[in-house]
């Protein structure tokens, strides 16, 4: 579980101000925001490529906040980045074939016929 609390950075703008969240082990959380919001700020400083100016993060009970990237490798956190273009020479469908199979909600089938594979927890 990482936990982020009353975390704020502060570069020249207020990019993150006093966010706090909670994430479970296992569960897919989104993060949604208009451009300029500070969404990629929040993960840069949660993964430690940006120290906090206040606030902490917290992972499995352990305060990580600040740590470098390498130090939160090593406790089992990774950030990865968005690589928009990273097969250009493959046409859309090759690019599509790399994608492993069986995602939920993949198939239109299974918005009928399973519809709780789907649907977001609440």
């Amino acid at each position: 579980m990482i936990s982020v609390e009353n975390l704020s950075k502060i570069s020249g703008i207020q990019a993150v101000n006093d966010v706090s969240l909670t994430i479970e082990a296992g569960s897919i959380t989104g993060l949604i925001g208009p451009n300029g919001a500070g969404k990629t700020t929040l993960f840069n400083v949660i993964a430690g490529l940006y120290s906090p100016s206040a606030g902490r993060v917290v992972l499995d009970g352990e305060d990580i906040t600040g740590l470098p990237p390498h130090e939160l490798f090593a406790k089992g956190m990774l950030r990865t980045f968005q690589i928009a273009h990273e097969f250009s020479t493959l046409t859309v469908r090759e690019n599509l074939m790399m994608v492993p199979g069986g995602q939920s909600g993949e198939r239109l089938v299974d918005a009928w016929i399973r519809p709780a594979k789907v649907r977001p927890k609440r």
